[in-house]
């Protein structure tokens, strides 16, 4: 292996425990203002529905990279518990729109509250970064996606 490739491999290994550690936050569970605790596919959906006013199930599980079904059973469960509510479509019966429910508009707005605050920290300890070094970040990151896209079809 040359120097490119190990310093590729340190990249990649990095990015891999930068990977494991959000799955670990992704199993815990956060109370965003409601009195209750959302996990973070719970209260992502709920930014979703939040982000895009009476989204179908099916737009739902294309804008969060999930199956239909995955959708909607987090819809499902959602609604159970009070956070969103699904209504007809005025313009067609078959198809059923989501909505936030009082609660549901709640837990987002906290959410909100949430990631503004880690955007700010997130945005303090990047600010020494150039924008070219930035622009190379990003480009990586673009490649690193593409490849899991492969991986995953």
């Amino acid at each position: 292996m040359n120097d490119g490739q190990k310093n590729i491999a340190l990249v990649m290994g990095q990015f891999f425990r930068v990977v494991n550690k959000i799955r670990e936050l992704e199993k815990r569970a956060y109370d965003f203002g409601v009195g209750e605790l959302l996990f973070p596919s719970e209260i992502h959906t709920i930014q979703a529905i939040g982000n895009n006013s009476c989204i179908n199930v099916s737009s739902l599980a294309r804008e969060m990279g999930v199956t239909k079904a995955a959708a909607s059973q987090m819809v499902s469960k959602l609604a159970t518990r009070g956070f969103l509510q699904k209504v007809k479509s005025l313009e067609n019966d078959k198809e059923v729109l989501l909505v936030l429910t009082a609660r549901g508009k709640l837990a987002f707005e906290g959410h909100e509250k949430f990631h503004t605050a880690l955007y700010e920290d997130f945005i303090k300890e990047m600010d020494g970064i150039p924008e070219a070094g930035l622009r190379m970040i990003h480009g990586i990151l673009e490649k690193i996606e593409y490849h899991v896209d492969r991986y995953r079809e």
